[in-house]
């Protein structure tokens, strides 16, 4: 844990994505933030690059900073582009893919 009381993750969305760059065919998660009750993570996600089907033990909130994904959950598919953000309960069964090249910001509480 951070003893400082505040941590600073970017000035601007464009300053998260340069630093955390895409990987051709992967989807590479980055610790962001490990903090009291939080952990943010930033997905970079390749065109295609799936994030197979799992669950998290927290609930989570997932933005897309940049490109655009699909978001697969409770038999459903959400098609989320830039500031385009779903929240999912503990435990529910979800997917991603990206239709370009992505980042996408995963915030699990818990």
């Amino acid at each position: 844990m951070n003893p400082d009381p505040f941590v600073l993750l970017g000035g601007s969305s464009a300053e998260i994505i340069a630093a955390h760059p895409i990987e051709p065919g992967r989807v590479r998660p980055h610790r962001v933030l490990d903090a009291e009750g939080l952990r943010v993570r930033l997905l970079a996600m390749d065109t295609a690059a799936v994030l197979r089907e799992h669950r998290a033990p927290g609930p989570i909130l997932v933005q897309v900073l940049a490109g655009g994904i699909r978001f697969r959950v409770a038999g459903t598919e959400q098609v989320l582009s830039p500031g385009g953000t779903i929240h999912v309960a503990a435990g529910v069964l979800h997917e991603l893919e990206a239709d370009a090249p992505s980042h996408v910001l995963l915030v699990i509480a818990g």
